[in-house]
């Protein structure tokens, strides 16, 4: 009986050791996003880290007063945009609804892709008084790269503020950082 005992709880220790070790630790957004890109953010610049659509959406955010590389990672189950196509139709791509300015191209690791431009609302006022006059306007530069397993990236460049950059600092650090940008392939 005594060994019955002991072997019961021997294997209650381990089954509870198990789960315990079993138990996979939620990632962080920055994992999730590095799971599928290699990146290197601009150097000096802030970093951010957070979940859209219970956190089927990841994102990384690096910020140098009103410049912003944005990485956003969609298509996993549960995303809010599974495809590209509903991304591009949603208020994430689009200017009030209308279709983002085609701005060229750029390469992402060795590969050409669509480059385009919108402009969004930025909130600088009290907003508990009404704002004489239409909105201040951001302006962010972004391209979809397609990733494994059916996901995709938008990479962004987000100049948060209606005063242009007038040395293109901000542009000039996202140009070096989508030079750092490599898909993983497995």
């Amino acid at each position: 009986m005594r060994h019955l005992i002991l072997s019961a709880a021997l294997i209650l220790a381990a089954a509870a050791g198990a789960s315990a070790e079993g138990k996979v630790k939620a990632k962080t957004p920055g994992q999730a996003v590095r799971e599928y890109l290699v990146v290197k953010g601009p150097a000096g610049w802030s970093a951010e880290e957070y979940s859209n659509a219970e956190g089927a959406d990841p994102v990384v955010r690096f910020q140098s007063l009103s410049d912003a590389v944005v990485i956003r990672l969609y298509g996993a189950p549960g995303s809010d945009y599974p495809k590209a196509e509903s991304f591009m139709a949603g208020p994430g791509a689009t200017e009030a609804g209308a279709a983002p300015v085609d701005a060229g191209s750029v390469v992402v690791a060795g590969k050409k892709l669509a480059l385009l431009k919108r402009r969004f609302p930025i909130v600088q006022a009290d907003p508990h008084r009404p704002t004489p006059g239409r909105s201040l306007m951001g302006t962010e530069l972004y391209c979809l790269l397609p990733l494994k397993d059916g996901r995709y990236a938008v990479l962004a460049y987000r100049r948060e503020t209606p005063v242009p950059d007038m040395d293109r600092k901000g542009e000039k650090a996202w140009e070096a950082f989508l030079k750092t940008v490599r898909p993983k392939m497995k």
